[in-house]
């Protein structure tokens, strides 16, 4: 289809499916092209400096959601789901939830070189995650259990995450 839900999941065990919650859920299209004309974003603007700033972030988002379902097992029909903390007082959030083997890790998704994580670290205290991940615009590297993974390496990620998972 054009768009691909992304559904909340509480992330408390295998299989993400048996506990997304149906009415909470995000879309992503098809491609990152959609999403620009969905914006109203002509080519001619895209790196305008305010344009780029209300939208990268949504956008970044979208690239990754993307990169993640094209590089899904074609035998397997992908899903994404993501995670946002239960507690009324609390609005942390996880991007995506990424499964390899039997681990849920979390992935999120800064479009600026520069972002606080702590809905990130919240999610490995909480879930007991062994490692967190980053896709941003900073070089690949791993650092406090976080693997920060530049946008253009998203494909070699199940690659990095195996040699880590060890």
């Amino acid at each position: 289809g054009l768009v691909s839900p992304i559904y909340a999941s509480s992330a408390s065990g295998f299989p993400l499916t048996m506990q997304i919650k149906q009415t909470r859920f995000k879309v992503i299209f098809l491609d990152i092209g959609l999403v620009q004309h969905a914006l109203k974003i002509d080519p001619e603007t895209i790196f305008e400096k305010d344009i780029i700033q209300i939208n990268r972030g949504a956008i970044a988002e979208q690239f990754v959601g993307q990169e993640i379902l094209a590089y899904t097992d074609p035998h397997t029909e992908g899903q994404l789901f993501y995670w946002q903390r239960e507690k009324k007082t609390s609005d942390a959030e996880i991007d995506y939830l990424y499964t390899i083997g039997s681990q849920i890790l979390p992935i999120e998704v800064k479009a600026g070189p520069f972002g606080r994580l702590k809905s990130l670290n919240q999610f490995m205290t909480e879930k007991k995650s062994p490692l967190g991940i980053l896709i941003s615009q900073n070089p690949l590297s791993f650092k406090n259990n976080i693997l920060t993974v530049p946008f253009y390496l998203i494909s070699y990620l199940p690659i990095l995450l195996k040699k880590l998972l060890k």
